[in-house]
């Protein structure tokens, strides 16, 4: 399967402050709009965890902001999944301006497996095949 690219969308006026730049609450939103379209792209979309009895909460998030993003801006969020444990995955994102040529923020965040009760779940248990997809989606680790 082909690597999932970039998520696009554009900057709605109502996600914007007084100054018309998109107000640092939205960025969370579009990193979880870009999270579930890329897991839909690997064929695990977030309403098939959810039948299996899994949810996957956000563990922490960090965000770098590079330069404004404003109303009406188109901008390009490449997503990758760093590192895949049998319990938590790791996300890295940048945004990029429509041209992908400004960074206008960089960001990362964490997930973990749950059930239904709130309880850690090894997917590599409960799915071995699902884990095994996800840990063939993540970027390869660089040695140091």
């Amino acid at each position: 399967m082909e690597k999932y690219s970039y998520y696009e969308r554009k900057v709605n006026y109502y996600e914007t402050d007084k100054m018309s730049v998109v107000h640092h609450s939205n960025y969370a939103r579009y990193l979880e709009e870009t999270r579930i379209d890329m897991l839909k792209y690997y064929g695990m979309p977030l309403e098939m965890f959810e039948d299996m009895g899994y949810v996957i909460p956000v563990l922490d998030l960090y965000g770098q902001f590079k330069e404004s993003i404003r109303f009406g801006e188109t901008i390009k969020i490449v997503p990758k999944i760093e590192k895949v444990t049998p319990v938590k995955f790791y996300f890295a994102y940048t945004i990029y301006d429509e041209t992908m040529t400004k960074v206008k923020h960089i960001a990362k965040s964490s997930h973990c497996f749950l059930d239904s009760n709130f309880n850690p779940v090894s997917l590599k248990k409960v799915a071995p095949e699902l884990y095994a997809k996800f840990v063939s989606f993540a970027e390869p680790e660089k040695e140091v």
